[in-house]
């Protein structure tokens, strides 16, 4: 399953104009367009985030997830199925 998937191919927003070929008002993206970009900061947040083990991720996961486990001052990754492990394969 892809994390973002894939951007929609419509406009991202459309713009309507008066007879005189100006802007006069700017339609919000769609919701495809919303979501994608949701998803695309998510993704970008989940990769810069540390903490302590109690603030570790729930959501946004996948193998190999790393984050920095500041209360153990260690990486540690996501190995699936809810369990953290450090660079030695052992979990923490």
């Amino acid at each position: 399953m892809a994390l973002i998937g894939q951007p929609p191919t419509t406009p991202v927003d459309t713009a309507d104009t008066d007879k005189q070929g100006r802007m006069v008002k700017l339609a919000p993206p769609s919701e495809g367009w919303r979501n994608f970009f949701s998803n695309v900061f998510n993704i970008c947040n989940a990769l810069t985030l540390s903490g302590t083990t109690v603030q570790r991720p729930s959501v946004g996961l996948w193998t190999g997830r790393i984050f920095w486990d500041s209360t153990l001052q260690i990486p540690v990754y996501y190995a699936g199925g809810g369990v953290w492990k450090n660079s030695a394969g052992a979990p923490v």
